[in-house]
């Protein structure tokens, strides 16, 4: 057999097997990751403009994006999980400070002013990475038992908040912070006992 024919039968047995797939995940209702990417109409339209720096740029911080999502969401999770066992559902009013409650209820009413869709019912979910940060210190009764020492922890999560900034507001980290946010989050998974 002729390298062409072999490589198109090759090509031809793999689009097959995908096919395949799709038709049993679609009939199980099971995602495996097969679903194809299809960008929204108005990514369709306006993406392309931007110059293509940019968009290089983009695709490298999403990646730095996607771990501080899971990060700072994992750890608003686990503050509101381990508060709401020690002190019930009022665990809010009763255990985070009066300036995080505050600033998150004002972050609150600004967004609920504007109109859009608020991104959630829970107030935690409108205090910054900060803010966590001083929830966990002022009840380290509560989570000291999680962490290894608190003096660690505020620095891991000082380094953390400083590295957030550039992906927040959408600048490019310097290849050195690329290396710094990584051994900030093994840091910070390292304090954890």
């Amino acid at each position: 057999m002729k390298r062409e024919d072999a490589l198109r039968l090759f090509a031809l047995n793999n689009l097959s097997i995908e096919a395949d797939l799709r038709r049993i995940a679609q009939a199980h209702d099971v995602d495996i990751g097969r679903k194809p990417n299809e960008p929204e109409k108005v990514e369709q339209t306006y993406y392309p403009q931007f110059p293509e720096r940019l968009r290089d740029e983009a695709g490298k911080m999403a990646a730095h994006y996607a771990i501080f999502y899971c990060l700072e969401n994992s750890i608003r999770e686990l503050v509101a999980q381990r508060l709401e066992e020690v002190h019930g559902a009022q665990w809010w009013d009763v255990a985070v400070p009066e300036a995080v409650r505050k600033n998150a209820e004002g972050n609150r009413k600004k967004e609920l002013s504007t109109g859009i869709t608020p991104r959630s019912d829970e107030l935690i979910d409108y205090s910054n990475f900060g803010e966590l940060g001083e929830i966990i210190k002022t009840n380290w009764n509560i989570f000291g038992d999680m962490f290894r020492d608190i003096r660690g922890l505020e620095r891991v999560l000082g380094n953390l908040n400083t590295l957030r900034a550039p992906i927040a507001h959408c600048k490019s980290l310097a290849e050195d912070e690329v290396v710094r946010l990584h051994l900030s989050l093994r840091d910070w998974f390292r304090q954890m006992e």
